[in-house]
């Protein structure tokens, strides 16, 4: 594809204190990712992007990121207390988390993989995740977002696999599913507050993938 580039080496700091690659996922899908795509496709060679992912380490991945960025960040929010802890944390609670796990310090992102994780947070989380990354991510620095759409979803966030083509492996961890939050497109703009909604496509496999941009 065009907008590969030659193999960067990512940088050390790429997996968390603790953090393994995670293996092992059932009935794995393939899907097409076309805001991945979109978003793969304006990276400029000239410009080298910092990479920050919001879901587990995966080497398939950690591999593709050295073809597009020069530095890479994995940072899974679940961490070792899972969904349910996650979902717990009151506001001030879930800040300190985000400002343990993602301070605010001389790093800045160009760009920010959320994956489906904003199908799982509650409250106010979407908006106090959207508002710290402004701090941590540069100016026109964009957002992947996945939300489901559909009658019902996996009862934990999925895995993803990057594809050169700018396709996505699926993986899901559990065959549990749960009824799934109703989230209209206007909810995610707000969420994602300061961020501004780019563009959004609507898959036939009931997901719709988002792009939002940094002012």
């Amino acid at each position: 594809m065009g907008w590969l580039r030659r193999a960067r080496a990512v940088d050390s700091t790429a997996l968390g204190e603790g953090l393994e690659i995670a293996d092992g996922d059932a009935n794995p899908a393939l899907h097409d990712s076309p805001a991945l795509s979109e978003i793969f496709a304006t990276l400029d060679p000239e410009q080298p992007v910092r990479v920050l992912d919001l879901g587990p380490a995966l080497q398939t991945n950690l591999n593709f990121y050295a073809t597009i960025a020069d530095g890479v960040r994995i940072v899974p929010l679940l961490r070792k207390d899972g969904l349910s802890g996650l979902q717990e944390l009151d506001p001030e609670a879930f800040t300190a988390r985000l400002n343990r796990l993602l301070p605010v310090d001389e790093q800045v992102f160009g760009l920010v993989l959320m994956w489906d994780l904003l199908n799982y947070l509650v409250g106010e989380q979407p908006s106090l995740l959207a508002r710290h990354l402004v701090a941590i991510t540069e100016r026109g620095a964009k957002i992947h977002a996945m939300i489901v759409n559909a009658p019902t979803m996996p009862s934990e966030p999925s895995r993803y696999e990057l594809h050169e083509d700018g396709r996505l492996t699926y993986r899901p961890t559990t065959t549990q599913e749960n009824p799934a939050p109703d989230t209209p497109p206007a909810l995610v703009e707000r969420w994602l507050k300061p961020f501004r909604i780019e563009r959004s496509f609507l898959l036939r496999h009931g997901v719709r993938e988002f792009i939002a941009i940094r002012g």
